[in-house]
């Protein structure tokens, strides 16, 4: 008996030693800083598969729309909406579009017709807004930082690899489709 318990009590010792041992450096994780932002490339990857950091590429973001993402029924494209602007009114007949803003803030604005935008929201960081096909809407940044955002729409709104550089362009290349 006596065995039993020095055997079972050497165990236990043992086993306990190897749980609070340290690690060798070899098997620790690699710290990354939390303020190192790893570059990214902005191009349209769709429809390949992908798996993307995409609060990198959202923050990283400097147009007002590229396209990330293209398949044959969905798409995300990120933004960038300086101080004062916005997306511009508009209308998506059949398409749904989801938004996320991860930085800025403003107000997000629907209705049934351009005249009546009788929803109105304010949004910030890490907030999520739907947008029903069929909508009126506009989302105007009314902070001092940019607002950057990422959307998806389905079906696919914008031609593969868009790039709109700024609101002007984006707007009149959005009349061409």
């Amino acid at each position: 008996m006596k065995r039993k318990v020095l055997f079972f009590g050497l165990a236990a010792m043992l086993m306990s030693v190897s749980c609070v041992r340290p690690q060798s450096e070899e098997s620790q994780p690699a710290e990354v800083p939390a303020d190192s932002a790893r570059t990214v490339e902005f191009r349209d990857f769709g429809p390949e598969p992908l798996v993307i950091d995409i609060e990198q590429y959202t923050l990283q973001n400097e147009t007002f729309r590229t396209a990330i993402w293209t398949g044959s029924l969905m798409q995300m494209t990120v933004m960038t909406l300086q101080p004062g602007e916005d997306i511009g009114l508009e209308l998506h007949t059949t398409t749904d579009q989801f938004l996320r803003v991860e930085q800025g803030s403003g107000i997000v604005m629907m209705g049934d017709s351009e005249e009546n935008l009788d929803f109105q929201q304010r949004v910030e960081d890490d907030f999520a807004i739907f947008i029903p096909a069929g909508k009126w809407h506009n989302l105007r940044n009314d902070s001092d930082v940019p607002l950057k955002l990422y959307s998806i729409y389905t079906p696919v709104e914008h031609p593969h690899g868009t790039v709109h550089k700024t609101r002007e362009e984006g707007i009149l290349h959005d009349h061409d489709h």
